[in-house]
């Protein structure tokens, strides 16, 4: 029977020791010497938080036995496993602590939790040599649940300006492929939203050395900031491009120009090259200090911190096809370094619609008409033309005919011919008029003008010849009989 008992008080105290105390226990335990060398007192040991906040205790430490350096440590129970913990000295981080005997000392233990954290309440226990002491966390709030976190960033030069369209490639683990690329703002800053999760932020521009890769915690539903502020510093010899746009459309025939503005971002003065790769056989390019200029550029000198705008002309070689075509514009720099972007050209047929007549100037009496063809023509390489409408302009009182009045399409290199009949008013007074054709496509439209010469007619002529000779004879009798007198 003493056997037994034995043996039951040894399993009962087996389980105390193993197991957390109650807590009214735990508080009488804080406050006894019980032997333990390290004594700790906490003033506050219950803090409410949001689930991924962080806290801060402040411990109080007697040594009651002997000075030699004493272990930190936190045991964990549940949820509270996977959140963060620090012993800090002010604001260095420390892992042992030697006090002189009967001296006390104040640290503070920072708790991190875990966003994901559900709602409830938590403890630890926190250990220093044989002394310990137990800590509360109630969570009042959790982001579990998928919710995405902010990532916070700002990229700034020596000078602390900030630095805009600075790369920003997010990578997790060791997966090459990047969960997010981001660009900075005007104000050298991001705000992206990401998944819960540990990140590597690479960050570079060009012009400047990268920044040392910099590892994040996101977490859910908070902000992260990465850092502060992120400083790129700047190279000596460097060029920041910008092109007003990076793919042209024009019709075969012309040269299109792509306007870009280089700016020396480097510390020294610098003399860039100039040439371009990966061009369409028999293609040319040349780079001008202004647009209409013949003459073309290899390389051009600038001081640091100035900025020119270049002309890049593009001459596609004669009779070139229809199509899409691409290249690269290089820059130089002193160093070597070569900054590159490729640039897209498409090539697009022409719509053109010619009008033809025989003449451009007619002459017709009051009352007359006049008839005279218009040959229409697709002289373009765009393909066929659709809907084609003429339509005369004339003065007011002219009746005008066309005919047909609309021709259903003109494939390239295809002509019709329409008719076109005018009559002035017949009151018309004698002079020339102007007659104006517009001719309109679903694709293209073009227009024309007639000279219509009205003369009087050749009855009025002979009258006016009689009253004149009249006129003529009238004159010579009074002079013959007044000079017999």
């Amino acid at each position: 029977m003493k056997q037994i008992n034995y043996s039951i008080l040894i399993i009962i105290f087996l389980l105390f020791a193993i197991l957390p105390l109650p807590v009214a226990a735990e508080e009488a335990a804080e406050g006894s010497s019980d032997g333990r060398d390290i004594q700790i007192q906490c003033s506050f040991p219950g803090i409410v938080l949001e689930a991924g906040e962080s806290t801060e205790f402040a411990l109080a430490l007697t040594n009651n036995g002997d000075a030699l350096p004493k272990k930190l440590w936190v045991e964990t129970f549940g949820e509270s496993t996977d959140w963060e913990y620090q012993f800090l000295n002010g604001e260095t981080e420390i892992t042992r602590i030697s006090i002189p005997k009967g001296s006390s000392q104040n640290i503070k233990f920072i708790v991190k939790t875990s966003s994901d954290t559900p709602v409830g309440e938590y403890y630890v226990k926190v250990h220093i040599g044989n002394g310990y002491c137990w800590l509360y966390i109630e969570i009042s709030d959790t982001h579990a649940g998928g919710e995405r976190g902010i990532l916070k960033l700002t990229t700034v030069n020596e000078l602390g300006e900030a630095i805009k369209g600075a790369t920003v490639t997010v990578k997790q683990g060791k997966d090459p492929e990047p969960v997010m690329i981001i660009k900075t703002s005007n104000d050298g800053k991001i705000r992206s939203e990401l998944p819960h999760g540990e990140y590597i932020l690479h960050i570079d521009k060009e012009g400047y050395h990268s920044a040392l890769p910099v590892e994040v915690k996101v977490s859910s539903g908070l902000e992260t900031d990465a850092g502060g502020d992120i400083m790129l510093e700047k190279m000596n010899n460097a060029v920041e491009i910008s092109y007003k746009t990076l793919s042209i459309t024009t019709s075969i025939g012309k040269n299109p120009v792509f306007e870009m503005k280089l700016k020396n971002i480097g510390r020294a003065d610098s003399t860039f090259t100039l040439h371009s790769t990966g061009l369409p056989e028999n293609w040319y390019t040349r780079f001008k200090e202004a647009k209409d200029s013949a003459e073309s550029l290899s390389e051009i000198f600038m001081y640091a911190g100035e900025e020119k705008t270049l002309y890049l002309e593009v001459i596609p070689s004669y009779g070139e096809e229809t199509g899409d075509y691409h290249f690269t514009s290089v820059v130089t720099s002193p160093t070597g370094d070569d900054y590159d972007q490729e640039l897209g050209v498409t090539l697009r047929g022409e719509y053109i619609l010619k009008v033809y007549t025989d003449q451009y100037r007619y002459e017709l009496g009051k009352g007359d008409k006049v008839s005279f063809d218009v040959r229409l023509k697709n002289t373009g390489s765009a393909g066929s033309l659709t809907n084609i409408r003429p339509e005369i302009s004339a003065p007011e009182g002219w009746k005008a005919t066309i005919s047909p009045k609309t021709i259903a399409s003109l494939e390239p290199g295809e002509s019709n011919t329409i008719s076109v009949t005018l009559i002035p008013p017949s009151n018309i007074a004698a002079s020339e008029y102007k007659i104006s054709l517009k001719v309109k496509s679903d694709q293209v439209e073009t227009s024309d003008d007639f000279r219509m010469v009205v003369k009087e007619s050749s009855v009025v002529t002979i009258l006016g010849l009689l009253l004149l000779v009249g006129v003529a004879g009238g004159v010579w009798y009074a002079f013959r009989k007044h000079q017999r007198r």
